[in-house]
């Protein structure tokens, strides 16, 4: 076995965006390779692969569903090279910015207004 680490950040917790987000780090044995999970005797029983596996093709299903309704609907996935969602992308981008509050209201403001022209 190895040793990974991960990390990510809590931007939302509870219902509520956090005014400050969280930073988190953390470590995890992983295997290697299947014969190591054999030794351990931690291999998933046939019921476990069984509801892996429906889960997995309820989900492409669902997905297939859904994208089936939207655009039935007449609702397509926007471009993404439209320059309104790349303007629209990069707002979002802007809130992510390890910089203060006030240059992110700017930058923002910039962007919103080159949106409106």
């Amino acid at each position: 076995m190895k040793t990974e680490t991960f990390s990510g950040v809590v931007e939302n917790a509870y219902g509520e965006k956090l005014t400050t987000p969280v930073k988190f780090t953390g470590t995890f044995e992983a295997y290697e390779k299947y014969e190591d999970m054999q030794a351990k005797n931690d291999v998933p029983s046939n019921d476990d692969v069984l509801q892996f596996r429906n889960n997995q093709l309820k989900a492409n299903a669902r997905q297939k569903a859904m994208t089936e309704a939207l655009e039935a609907a007449g609702i397509s996935k926007p471009d993404p090279n439209d320059p309104k969602v790349v303007l629209a992308r990069m707002i979002r981008d802007v809130e992510k910015l390890d910089i203060p509050q006030e240059q992110k209201d700017m930058m923002s403001a910039v962007l919103k207004q080159k949106q409106v022209a």
